[in-house]
């Protein structure tokens, strides 16, 4: 997902101030070919969700209604058998899938590739695969071209492929995109409607979607994210309204930066039901808030308590959360101005505790 286009939310039936999850993604390994001094993820961890059990999450998750599927890492395609399974059982449920999140350059060669790719076209796969393009992920464009070009001639799909990029501002870090554009001999341009670059080709219509850059994990020595003003209240209602499976089958309601921070744990796939884990989230002393009052009421309780606890403001939602979170400044959080009770779940599951170390 990407944290800077919020705007760009999936449709939702309902609007009751809850949490109701209508999008599923799972991480099928932490593990990557890449690491990217930008990222938020463990990938040095070697675990590996197994293809029954989230299978088996995926039909309770279609009987309830949710109909958004995606896929991400890591490097998801480090696991293909995994993205396989997924996507083929996905679309024989009838799910509509977002993006399955890539590098683009995990692949040996074009052979590899092709036999990768197939499966999905097989199974009908109807969503996008995301390609990370910048600055961060390190110079392969020649790559990153023939993964655009082989994957339009195999899904005979001139959208197949939408690029993403972090950066502080929607029109910096476009240089390695660029670089990708005069690859593939296309024409790149801002579109007013759509709110993001385009590179198009006669074969090729690729969306180029903008991250909110922060410095968080492996970043954290990064500078700009307090950059002075406040984020917009959206109660996390596109992006949030997510369940985010891990490669240890652990659920959080999150796809930003802190989708693998055990404070955001609101259930594991092998031990919780699809029911559970969503009342577990509803019941969570910081999910549950986020959903019923917003963000900016967590900001408020903590500029109450201490006004001098936060560094500035900034205008990136994923950001502040994670920070809140890490720093212990969130009410009924660990560290924070409150005391988690004996609601059920997270305590019997153990996860309440310190953030994850990369």
């Amino acid at each position: 997902m990407e944290q800077g286009e919020r705007e760009a939310v999936r449709p939702v039936k309902r609007r009751t101030r809850t949490f109701r999850p209508n999008y599923l993604s799972f991480s099928g390994t932490y593990q990557c070919n890449l690491s990217c001094p930008h990222c938020c993820v463990p990938i040095e961890w070697p675990d590996r969700l197994e293809i029954p059990v989230a299978l088996g999450f995926l039909e309770q998750a279609r009987e309830a209604g949710i109909e958004w599927l995606g896929l991400t890492g890591g490097e998801p395609f480090i696991y293909p058998e995994f993205v396989h399974a997924i996507v083929k059982r996905g679309m024989q449920l009838g799910f509509r899938f977002d993006k399955i999140q890539s590098n683009g350059v995990w692949f040996e060669d074009e052979k590899h590739l092709r036999a990768t790719l197939r499966p999905l076209v097989k199974a009908g796969f109807n969503g996008r695969i995301g390609v990370s393009v910048d600055k961060f992920h390190g110079k392969h464009t020649a790559k990153a071209a023939l993964f655009c070009l082989t994957a339009r001639k195999l899904f005979k799909r001139d959208d197949i492929v939408s690029l993403s990029y972090a950066s502080r501002d929607p029109h910096q870090g476009l240089e390695p995109v660029k670089d990708l554009a005069r690859e593939l001999n296309a024409i790149m341009d801002w579109s007013p409607l759509l709110h993001r670059y385009l590179l198009v080709t006669p074969d090729l219509t690729l969306t180029v979607n903008w991250n909110h850059l922060a410095p968080v994990e492996r970043a954290e020595r990064f500078q700009g994210a307090w950059d002075g003003q406040w984020f917009k209240e959206d109660y996390c209602e596109g992006p949030g309204q997510a369940l985010i499976v891990t490669p240890k089958g652990e659920v959080k309601p999150c796809c930003g930066f802190a989708s693998d921070l055990d404070q955001l744990t609101i259930g594991n796939i092998y031990t919780d039901s699809l029911k559970k884990i969503i009342r577990q989230g509803r019941k969570h002393p910081y999910v549950g808030k986020v959903f019923r009052l917003g963000l900016t009421a967590i900001r408020e309780e903590i500029l109450r308590k201490d006004p001098d606890s936060l560094p500035g403001k900034t205008s990136n939602h994923c950001f502040f959360c994670w920070y809140a979170l890490t720093r212990g400044l969130a009410e009924g959080m660990p560290g924070g101005g409150g005391q988690v009770g004996n609601w059920t779940g997270l305590v019997q599951l153990g996860r309440l505790g310190s953030p994850k170390k990369s």
